[in-house]
C-alpha cells in the first residue's frame, strides 16, 4: 500500500479531515492519490462506498488492498443509476465520488450533505463546479491550479493540503 505524506512525514487520514476535496487534471497524480487516500482508510477498518468514472479505480485499490474487500463497494459510471439505493445501504460508509466531472449535478445533489465525502477530479472541468465549491470541506487538496485558489507550483504528482490544522505539501511514497 502507498504511504500518504504530508510535509515528507507519513500521514493517516482520519474522520476529523472530512469532507475533502481532491482537484486534479489528467495525469496530475491525483486519482493514485485519490486511490491510495482510499486504500489509507479502508485499512484503518472504514467502510467505503465508490462512484467511479473509470474501472481502473477499483483495479488500483485492489492493487493496494488486495481482493478481499468485502467492505469496499464501487460502481462504475455505466452502473450511477444503482448509486441512489447503495447510498441508502450505505449511512456508515465513507463516500467516494471519483472523476466528478463526468457526473451530473443530481450525483453531486445526493451527497453534498454527507460529511463523510470524498469528491476527487478535475473541478475546473465540472459543470457544476459552483455547486461543489459552495461546500464546505475540512480539507482540500490541490494537485493542479483551481481557478479561485491560491495553490503554489506544483511539481507533477505533488500536491497542496490545505486543512483548519494542516498545511503543506503531500506525495506518496509509492509501494
Amino acid at each position: 500500500m502507498n504511504k500518504i505524506l504530508v510535509n515528507e512525514k507519513e500521514y493517516n487520514f482520519i474522520d476529523n479531515n472530512l469532507p475533502i476535496l481532491i482537484h486534479g487534471e489528467d495525469k496530475s497524480g491525483a486519482s493514485l492519490y485519490t486511490m491510495s487516500l482510499a486504500a489509507n482508510l479502508y485499512s484503518q477498518g472504514s467502510k467505503l462506498l465508490f462512484l467511479c468514472g473509470y474501472k481502473q479505480a477499483q483495479e488500483e485499490f485492489v492493487k493496494q488492498v488486495g481482493s478481499s474487500n468485502q467492505n469496499a463497494n464501487f460502481l462504475t459510471k455505466e452502473r450511477a443509476g444503482n448509486f441512489k439505493t447503495l447510498l441508502a445501504e450505505s449511512t456508515d460508509r465513507i463516500i467516494f465520488i471519483k472523476n466528478i466531472e463526468l457526473f451530473s449535478d443530481d450525483i453531486f445533489d445526493l451527497v453534498k450533505e454527507n460529511e463523510r465525502l470524498i469528491i476527487s477530479g478535475d473541478i475546473n472541468q465540472c459543470s457544476f463546479k459552483k455547486k461543489i465549491l459552495e461546500k464546505s470541506f475540512t480539507t482540500k487538496i490541490f494537485f493542479t491550479q483551481l481557478n479561485g485558489f491560491d495553490v503554489p507550483e506544483l511539481q507533477k504528482y505533488k500536491g497542496f493540503l490545505k486543512s483548519e490544522n494542516l498545511q503543506g505539501l503531500t506525495s506518496l511514497e509509492i509501494h
